[in-house]
């Protein structure tokens, strides 16, 4: 018995058909596909009736659906001192959710690296606050529709708010809302967890979703990040939720590889190489 559930990205195969990557990842044997929002089911072009297509196009695979992500179009704003701006934002995750409910994800990744940027001049207390409140707004949000919205901790590269598991995870503590925990990826984790392992034992049930590439964003086993470790440490931890490989090429220039063949042939490295770990675990 596999020891975890493993989903893999639609966007992982570009803006391949969502149901074209769905029929492939039951041929992996992948348990669930994390729909690329931006790319295969955007809120405000996927109706009632789509909805209940993608569902049931996902059951007659023999997959769920593990969760969304990539969820923001451009122009949105965590950390505006104008609090009709972090609203909009609020309501565009709202409306991301609600998807998520229709579709019955678990979760959905709430990232944004740079709309949680200060402005020039900006001081970062200011900034720290305007987006706690705003993911205030998103958990809020997130109660009644039985989803769990996800704080992404990213990397010092992406963000300066949210670096990170112990900072993210003090936002979460802070904010104390049942619906709104972390969600992490061990890309982000390499730069900026002294230990991986160790960082996910601090998160213990607060970790809500991980995707899991490898150092170099790509599928684990050609980096050099060491998986078996975090894989006990999940384990120890008793994590529910999904791996997922979030895969990516030349981010964010060229985030998928040029290729169907070459896509295809990185989600299968990946799901074969973390199934080959769990037998050691």
């Amino acid at each position: 018995m596999s020891a975890f559930k493993i989903s893999a990205c639609s966007a992982n195969y570009g803006k391949e058909d969502l149901y074209k990557v769905v029929d492939r990842l039951a041929e992996l044997e992948f348990d669930g596909v994390e729909i690329t929002v931006m790319y295969h089911a955007r809120p405000d072009e996927t109706d009632a009736a789509k909805r209940r297509e993608i569902l049931k196009r996902v059951r007659d695979a023999g997959l769920k659906v593990s969760g969304l992500h990539f969820i923001f179009p451009g122009g949105l704003s965590m950390v505006s001192q104008e609090r009709s701006e972090r609203q909009r934002v609020v309501d565009h995750v709202g409306s991301v959710l609600d998807l998520a409910h229709d579709l019955e994800a678990p979760i959905a990744m709430v990232g944004g690296g740079g709309m949680r940027t200060p402005t020039p001049g900006m001081d970062r207390t200011v900034a720290v606050e305007n987006v706690c409140d705003t993911f205030r707004g998103i958990g809020e949000r997130a109660g009644p529709t039985g989803v769990i919205a996800c704080f992404e901790a990213l990397n010092r590269f992406e963000t300066v708010v949210g670096r990170g598991f112990a900072e993210t995870c003090g936002y979460l503590d802070q904010i104390d809302l049942p619906a709104l925990k972390l969600g992490g990826d061990t890309f982000h984790m390499n730069i900026e967890e002294p230990s991986m392992p160790a960082s996910i034992e601090l998160a213990g049930e607060r970790l809500a979703h991980l995707h899991l590439p490898d150092s170099h964003r790509l599928a684990p086993g050609d980096g050099h990040i060491d998986f078996p470790p975090i894989l006990r440490a999940l384990k120890k931890v008793e994590y529910p939720g999904y791996l997922s490989f979030e895969l990516f090429w030349i981010a964010p220039d060229i985030p998928y590889l040029p290729t169907y063949e070459l896509c295809d042939a990185e989600t299968a490295k990946a799901i074969r190489h973390i199934r080959k770990l769990e037998e050691t675990l």
